[in-house]
């Protein structure tokens, strides 16, 4: 109806439903138009001082003024056992505040302002960056050079900034594409490589303060700086406030950014990675890239284009559209000014194709060196190219961030201009050319991210493979070595068997119903829990909740949780700590009893304490008088904290069933404070 009103409005502005047909023909003969809009690059004004180099450009559309700093050091100068540390850095640096405003101060000063100040740390450079009203210029941007200058880093700020970090490690592997893309740049620029590795539980756990303030005090001096400022501001005054603001910070040694080289060899290599709860498979293939001042950057970046670039590129027409095989597909040819990028093409598709699609795009990346390009498909490509980086300096604050980099990385100030017109001059030749020269399809790294159970035997098809474990790694765990009597440690382990459970007995699954009180920050929840346990790595939970019914399903090796008609995998870590749950139950104890490292390390009339070793690594309290736990303590992993938690169960009001003897009353303690209690209703085995 509405595209109705269109039409019939648009046969009245040209004369009325009683227009000939000619008329129709021509819809826009008689319009005048407005002249198009031209943008005008404007000036930026630079100068140095103390080390600092300065670039202003005014722009007076709105009352604001930003401030963006360049900072040249990044994750890159940290040590390899400290990987974490510049991000660290750069996280507590802004969140901890000033010895002038500590952080709630400073966040109480800029909410009032309307006012933000944040800080980073990436692989290479640093940043920082205020955005302020006109107005409150004057007041904060001395605050805001303290904060740079001066930052406090308090302890419990670098403690949250951990605990952050640690659950964001815990849980990186739930998103396939994330898990291909990290494996895939370790493959090519090696795991340990500045350029590649990762932050790890260890790691993380080694950075202490002290390396905050000394990342710090290296990287922040004025030599290292770079300063921007876009806005409505006044250039008569601008650069005295700029001079005094800036003028605290010492000028220092300049950081040398000559990054680490790239040892990098061509050679085939195809690479596994399992994970056990996809039905898709993510597809990696390529090797190294090259610098930003090849002088066939242009011709490099055309040539991705027509083999990437979008919905018009081959790979989404050809590999997506017109065989089907992926769900989505993608790609670079990647050239960086500091170190070599990446060539790679990427895809997303069905577990069933991943073979096909596999052979699809390498297809495509062979075409580009067996076929030239036709001219049609050239001045296409190029012309998409066009109508988007026309938008790179479309407004003022992309022309100043521009200038910035370009200077920062020793690229002329019409870096842009050139590049541009090297585009213009590519020719079919030259694609042709740079394919066969930078491209090596038969001496790719090629990674598969998916599902071994859906895939191996297309595996078993493409060649031999090396298998990636992304698995993560726990910190070390101590553990002190425990002596005791071995002989009555087991005996009195056979005695709690005999009093947990009948003669003649088999507990396949045991069956709890009960009420689960969890302690949360807004008081305790209760919840209704019916579990199913299957010794000794099985279970599963479905709990009437607020919000309502949710599974938990744990077995071989993966867990997922549904609620709602959704199914969501459980990280493989909290996959593990449920695994150590189950065996460290007190009737899985008594039904192995005659098979743990039991020893008998302290004894008394009411207490006998036995220590069992292994991979369950406990201590049991055993009441005398009924021969039951009354206490299990152990170490035990926490993903989201990163560290080992001390876990201690209090085991009361065991209750007989189904030949089966468990505890009604069970409080579960971390580290001394209370996390959760049971009240079991009923229990009978299957």
């Amino acid at each position: 109806m509405r595209q109705l009103s269109v039409f019939l409005l648009l046969l009245v502005l040209l004369g009325g439903c009683g227009s000939s047909v000619p008329a129709l023909q021509n819809p826009v003969e008689g319009l005048e138009f407005p002249e198009p809009r031209t943008f005008t690059s404007p000036e930026v004004e630079r100068f140095s001082y103390n080390g600092i180099s300065f670039f202003l450009l005014q722009d007076q559309e709105l009352p604001l003024v930003t401030v963006n700093v360049i900072v040249n050091g990044g994750s890159w100068m940290e040590p390899g056992d400290k990987t974490g540390l510049a991000w660290i850095t750069g996280n507590v640096l802004r969140g901890g505040g000033s010895e002038q405003y500590p952080d709630e101060d400073l966040n109480e000063l800029l909410e009032a302002r309307a006012a933000s100040m944040e800080t980073s740390f990436g692989l290479s450079n640093g940043s920082a960056r205020m955005n302020l009203l006109k107005e409150d210029f004057d007041d904060l941007l001395p605050v805001f050079t303290d904060l740079l200058k001066n930052p406090l880093f308090p302890q419990e700020r670098i403690d949250l900034a951990k605990t952050q970090q640690r659950t964001a490690i815990s849980r990186r592997n739930e998103d396939a594409a994330s898990v291909a893309a990290r494996e895939f740049r370790k493959l090519i620029y090696g795991p340990e490589s500045e350029y590649a590795r990762i932050i790890e539980y260890a790691t993380l756990e080694n950075i202490t303060r002290e390396d905050i303030v000394a990342f710090h005090e290296k990287t922040y001096q004025a030599s290292n700086l770079l300063v921007g400022v876009i806005g409505d501001f006044d250039p008569a005054t601008l650069r005295m406030q700029l001079e005094e603001a800036f003028g605290i910070f010492e000028e220092g040694e300049p950081v040398d950014m000559d990054l680490p080289e790239v040892d990098y060899e061509f050679e085939t290599g195809l690479y596994f990675a399992h994970k056990g709860d996809m039905n898709q498979s993510q597809i990696r293939m390529g090797h190294i890239g090259g610098y930003r001042d090849n002088p066939d950057y242009a011709a490099l970046q055309v040539m991705n284009q027509i083999l990437s670039g979008g919905f018009s590129g081959r790979l989404f027409r050809e590999v997506r559209t017109d065989q089907g095989l992926a769900y989505s597909v993608f790609g670079t040819y990647s050239s960086n000014v500091r170190y070599p990028g990446m060539f790679f093409a990427g895809l997303s598709t069905a577990a069933e194709n991943t073979q096909e699609a596999y052979e699809a795009t390498l297809a495509q990346i062979r075409r580009l060196q067996d076929e030239r390009v036709s001219r049609q498909e050239l001045d296409e490509t190029r012309e998409r190219m066009f109508n988007r980086i026309i938008f790179r300096y479309d407004s003022y604050a992309r022309i100043l961030s521009e200038q910035m980099s370009n200077y920062n990385l020793g690229l002329p100030e019409d870096a842009f201009e050139q590049y541009v017109e090297q585009v213009r001059q590519v020719t079919v030749d030259d694609i042709h050319r740079v394919a066969n020269e930078y491209l090596r399809p038969d001496k790719m790294k090629v990674l598969i991210v998916g599902n071994r159970d859906l895939i191996e035997d297309q595996l078993a098809v493409m060649g031999p493979y090396e298998e990636i474990d992304i698995s993560i790694p726990r910190p070390a765990a101590e553990r002190a070595a425990v002596e005791g009597d071995a002989q009555a440690g087991r005996k009195w382990m056979l005695k709690v068997a005999e009093a947990m459970i009948e003669d003649g007995t088999e507990v396949g699954t045991l069956v709890t119903k009960g009420t689960q009180y969890v302690q949360t920050p807004q008081g305790e929840m209760s919840l209704q829990v019916t579990t199913r346990t299957r010794f000794p790595d099985a279970m599963t939970m479905e709990i009437d909740t607020p919000m309502g019914s949710q599974v938990i399903e744990l077995s071989d090796g993966s867990g997922v949780v549904r609620m709602g008609g959704q199914e969501q995998p459980l990280p493989p870590d909290f996959v593990a700590s449920m695994v150590d749950e189950i065996k460290r139950n007190p009737l899985y104890l008594a039904m192995t009893a005659d098979a743990l490292e039991a020893v008998l390390i302290e004894s008394s009339d009411d207490i006998k304490t036995i220590h069992i070793g292994g991979d369950y690594d406990l201590t049991m309290e055993v009441s005398t008088s009924d021969l039951l736990p009354v206490e299990i303590s152990y170490s035990q992993f926490e993903p989201q904290q990163g560290r080992d938690v001390e876990v201690t169960l209090v085991l009361g009001d065991w209750t007989w069933s189904d030949g089966v003897r468990i505890a009604y009353d069970q409080k579960r303690y971390s580290d001394g404070q209370l996390d959760s209690r049971s009240q079991i209703s009923e229990h009978f085995t299957d």
